[in-house]
């Protein structure tokens, strides 16, 4: 199975590409280790996601007001590659499982 739970904030605005098959990207900063408040051992990871063909509410909300917002979320890691002037890249994603984004209220 491939199925992972990411809960963090995101790093910045998320942004759309296309107009009507629309993606989502946006970026989750994660944080684990570091207990009872020792930062120093705290890691910090930058996590990819996308949401292909995103509700209008989640659109706005993670364009307009995303940058520090917290959410919760599901999906499968996705590792693709492709070539740019000759040489390989490879590129590792969350997609996200449609509707299982959430954003709790403080």
């Amino acid at each position: 199975m491939n199925i992972c739970a990411i809960a963090g904030r995101l790093a910045r605005n998320g942004v759309v590409k296309g107009t009507e098959k629309k993606v989502l990207m946006f970026t989750v900063e994660t944080r684990s280790g570091g207990e009872d408040g020792d930062n120093k051992n705290e890691r910090v990871s930058f996590v990819p996601c996308i949401v292909f063909n995103p509700s209008p509410e989640l659109e706005r909300k993670l364009v307009t007001e995303g940058k520090g917002l917290y959410v919760e979320l599901e999906g499968r890691i996705n590792s693709s590659s492709y070539e740019v002037n000759g040489e390989r890249k490879f590129q590792t994603e969350v997609v996200v499982f449609n509707r299982s984004v959430t954003i709790p209220q403080n």
